[in-house]
């Protein structure tokens, strides 16, 4: 069977990066908006559309993985092509010779058995070739699934090689496959070319830990979701004021302790309310405009300040500050359970916060 290569369409969520591969060898990773152009000047080979790299979009999670370059120093020898000058017999030293690193997405090391079976192998330089798409069919459930090649891990000194490494298990914002978890193989990876290789679930290594990805993005999606310096509220018969209620100078539950004495309050003498109440430390405009504090009707004023029991102006914001809170709590909540319930790498990039 033979099927259409489909690129991958990149990390979809999340805080991301474009990451600068040339074939499997990774460089950097630099922002996510960068043109062809300066993908070239970063050390990524040329694209023809700022389209083509979607695919190299990336969670920056994967960052945690990359190890420096490596310069090994070794003799070597005129057969070593580093040194075309050398005389024959002559050796020099290698220093200059430096180790890349491959794509830091890989997850999976994949060893198939030597022999004719061993269809992708076999293949060996002639492909498949970095972020080529695989299908995989569990063999015993017939789930399938697909993953992105990487590279041939140990060489081709028998004109095929045992083992590939591979990234992307699973399907993007699709839960259904799990991946490799769960299933009992084998499995047999497929080329868009028709190309097979079969591997026993005991040789399909894991070599990311996907709870340790997974408690990366999950800072992401806290930072993003409730990590903002402030909170900003409209109140007023007319939601026409404006609040800025900066974390840590203002407390919760502290001002609805304040609310309930000044409710105490307005059961006693009309001559005794305390009609208005100052709070420190808050914008009255926007969160750049300063901190200068704002005096609020603790009687009347708020959005329903009509009938037999008004809403003070302080109710009214302190209300409103109460559900966004509630809200981005019930969001980050419902975010979190949605990445402890990914099963995948893939899935945890793909989940929307």
């Amino acid at each position: 069977m033979t099927f259409t290569n489909q690129r991958y369409i990149g990390d979809q969520n999340g805080e991301r990066v474009l990451l600068v591969q040339n074939g499997v060898n990774f460089f950097r990773g630099i922002s996510l908006g960068s043109s062809t152009g300066e993908y070239v000047a970063a050390g990524g080979p040329t694209f023809a559309t700022a389209a083509e790299l979607n695919q190299f979009k990336a969670n920056i999670a994967y960052l945690n993985y990359v190890q420096h370059s490596v310069s090994t120093s070794s003799i070597k020898t005129t057969s070593s092509e580093l040194f075309t000058n050398s005389g024959t017999g002559q050796t020099g030293n290698g220093s200059g010779d430096v180790r890349t690193i491959p794509d830091p997405r890989i997850s999976h090391r994949v060893t198939f058995p030597h022999g004719t079976t061993n269809g992708i192998g076999r293949l060996a330089v002639t492909g498949p070739t970095h972020m080529t798409q695989l299908v995989i069919k569990d063999n015993d459930s017939s789930v399938t699934f697909d993953c992105y090649f990487a590279r041939f891990f140990d060489g081709f000194t028998t004109g095929a090689t045992n083992s590939i490494e591979i990234m992307l298990v699973g399907a993007t914002g699709n839960s259904v496959t799990a991946g490799f978890i769960g299933r009992t193989g084998p499995f047999l990876f497929e080329t868009p070319d028709g190309a097979t290789s079969q591997a026993a679930r005991g040789d399909i290594k894991t070599l990311k830990n996907v709870n340790s990805f997974r408690e990366f993005v999950k800072d992401q999606a806290s930072l993003s979701l409730d990590g903002a310096t402030f909170n900003a509220i409209t109140y007023g018969i007319a939601a026409n004021k404006t609040a800025i209620f900066f974390r840590g100078t203002t407390d919760l539950t502290e001002l609805s302790t304040i609310s309930n004495l000044l409710a105490v309050n307005q059961k006693g003498r009309s001559a005794d309310y305390i009609s208005s109440y100052h709070v420190p430390f808050l914008g009255a405009t926007s969160a750049t405009f300063g901190v200068v504090g704002i005096t609020f009707n603790a009687v009347t004023g708020g959005s329903a300040s009509t009938g037999e029991h008004p809403i003070s102006e302080f109710d009214d914001a302190l209300g409103k500050l109460f559900k966004v809170k509630t809200d981005t709590k019930l969001t980050l909540d419902a975010t979190i359970k949605s990445l402890n319930d990914a099963t995948t790498i893939r899935e945890i990039t793909n989940t929307s916060f």
